[in-house]
């Protein structure tokens, strides 16, 4: 009995492992291309080749001369300060929130500030349009979806139900079956090829989403504790406020992050909706197209720069996601 379970353990482990190297491959041979000049990249070398920054410089900036060691140096530096802060108002306490609004002050001047210290390319363009359609659809969503998964979690009519199974419905369509209503739609509303419409377009398609998810997690809290606050003389939203959020943020931030996630890698409708004003995974495809020898190179730089950015947000909200999946945030 013990030899079977050995067995099984290590069997279950070396398949886990298996999928590991399989999953991270595709990322490991972007990373290596991404560094190697475009003659290594069609030798197919895996080692004794002479690494470079030339496919990042490409990718990302106008101006083939720059050092890349100068703009990483930048980047670095905002990192640091925004970390540095990070970690001062994550001890605090309730006064914890004036340095994260800086962390994010921090960084929206970096990202604002960069252009104007190099001269970068139009992919730069993308990514901030990435990173401002991400972000406002994330907070749109959440907010919305806060009130609605509350709303539907403590109301037990029928249709209560009625609008979970409406939602549902409209999430498992396809994206092809409302692309070309916005496209129209936008068209005729003067907004089409513009962060506004992909932020409403995606903030529709993916608010049942976060509708289920938020519920799922409202569930679980017990009433007895808005009941409490209400009878101490808070109101229905003073008691959600500050009661029920704060037992929230494991799920808020879960289905934040696949909200994110959603958003963030969004290509049908980036892709028919904004003409010319491309995010970045948009953009990347469009530079497939271009003729050169560097797209050997180029391409697999921008691959890694537009996953970086998701890796170092999973790893600083990681406790976070596994709690709130932990606690039933995918139920149903």
């Amino acid at each position: 009995m013990n030899t079977e379970r050995w067995y099984h353990r290590y069997g279950l482990h070396a398949i886990m492992i298996l999928l590991v190297i399989w999953s991270v491959i595709p990322f490991t041979w972007a990373l290596q291309n991404s560094i190697k000049f475009v003659r290594d990249v069609r030798l197919n070398a895996i080692w004794g080749y002479d690494p470079t920054g030339i496919a990042y410089n490409g990718f990302w900036f106008s101006d083939d001369d720059i050092n890349m060691w100068h703009p990483l140096l930048v980047v670095l530096a905002f990192g640091a300060v925004a970390t540095a802060l990070g970690m001062i108002g994550k001890r605090a306490g309730n006064e914890g929130k004036y340095f994260y609004g800086a962390v994010i002050a921090v960084l929206a001047f970096g990202v604002w500030w960069f252009p104007r210290l190099f001269e970068t390319s139009r992919n730069y363009e993308y990514f901030v349009n990435s990173l401002v359609v991400t972000v406002l659809t994330v907070v749109i969503s959440i907010s919305i979806g806060l009130l609605a998964g509350y709303g539907l979690a403590r109301y037990t009519g029928i249709s209560g139900a009625v609008i979970l199974i409406v939602a549902l419905g409209f999430r498992a369509l396809p994206r092809s079956a409302f692309v070309l209503p916005y496209f129209f739609t936008a068209n005729r509303l003067g907004i089409l090829d513009s962060r506004l419409v992909l932020v409403l377009a995606l903030v529709a398609v993916n608010q049942p989403f976060t509708i289920w998810m938020l519920r799922s997690f409202f569930m679980d809290v017990p009433k007895s504790l808005e009941e409490a606050a209400m009878i101490d003389g808070a109101s229905r939203f003073q008691a959600f406020y500050k009661v029920i959020i704060p037992i929230m943020w494991p799920g808020i931030i879960a289905t934040a992050l696949f909200t994110l996630l959603l958003a963030y890698n969004e290509f049908l409708f980036v892709r028919v909706l904004a003409v010319t004003n491309y995010t970045l995974p948009v953009g990347i495809s469009a530079a497939t197209a271009a003729e050169g020898p560097q797209i050997f190179n180029e391409i697999p730089a921008a691959s890694v720069s537009i996953t970086l950015p998701i890796i170092i947000v999973i790893i600083l909200f990681q406790k976070h996601l596994v709690k709130g999946l932990g606690a039933g945030a995918v139920k149903g």
